[in-house]
């Protein structure tokens, strides 16, 4: 989820394509990849930021969403979480954004540091009636596990799905915003 989180702010800062090795160094060295213990000498080039800004939803867009016929607002953090019987110290209040549809994001690994494959991550979602033209927020605490669940639906062809990075930490701490529990 970490490298999910880092991938998608680069994407939003403007790189065209970040990559990630799904299943870190681990399954690269049990893939039996050539691995090189030479030191490198980094090269530093320019780097611009241009935001690219349709990957990222904000509260108001998540509010917009959440009361929309055709818009989606997916919670991926833990039942606990979603149901605001499990809180975080950091956040104000528990629970989720009203009309939030609950997918955790471990329902898109493997259990191997990796996706499933497209198949069983294509059944899960049609589970949730989820279709690839739906605007779709994700979130979760802070913005890492939707970063990891974003990548998966993005892999599917859901290409308006957007990081809520903000997540349940911003929303939880805005009072004007609505919550449910339950």
């Amino acid at each position: 989820m970490r490298a999910a989180r880092v991938a998608w702010m680069l994407e939003y800062a403007g790189m065209k394509t970040p990559l990630m090795l799904e299943g870190g160094f681990r399954a690269w060295h049990d893939s039996k990849y050539p691995i090189e213990k030479k030191r490198r000498v980094a090269v530093p080039i320019g780097f611009k930021v241009h935001p690219n800004r349709p990957i990222l939803a904000t509260a108001s867009y998540v509010r917009s969403l959440s009361t929309s016929p055709t818009g989606l607002v997916l919670d991926v953090r833990t039942r606990g979480e979603y149901e605001g019987s499990e809180k975080r110290e950091c956040c104000p209040r528990p629970g989720r954004v009203p009309g939030a549809v609950w997918f955790e994001w471990t329902n898109f690994l493997n259990g191997k540091a990796g996706f499933q494959s497209r198949q069983s991550i294509g059944k899960e979602l049609r589970s949730i009636s989820l279709s690839p033209s739906s605007d779709i927020a994700v979130y979760c605490h802070r913005g890492a596990r939707a970063a990891a669940a974003f990548y998966a639906l993005r892999s599917m062809g859901y290409r308006r799905a957007r990081n809520y990075v903000g997540s349940w930490h911003e929303w939880s701490s805005k009072k004007n915003l609505p919550a449910e529990i339950g």
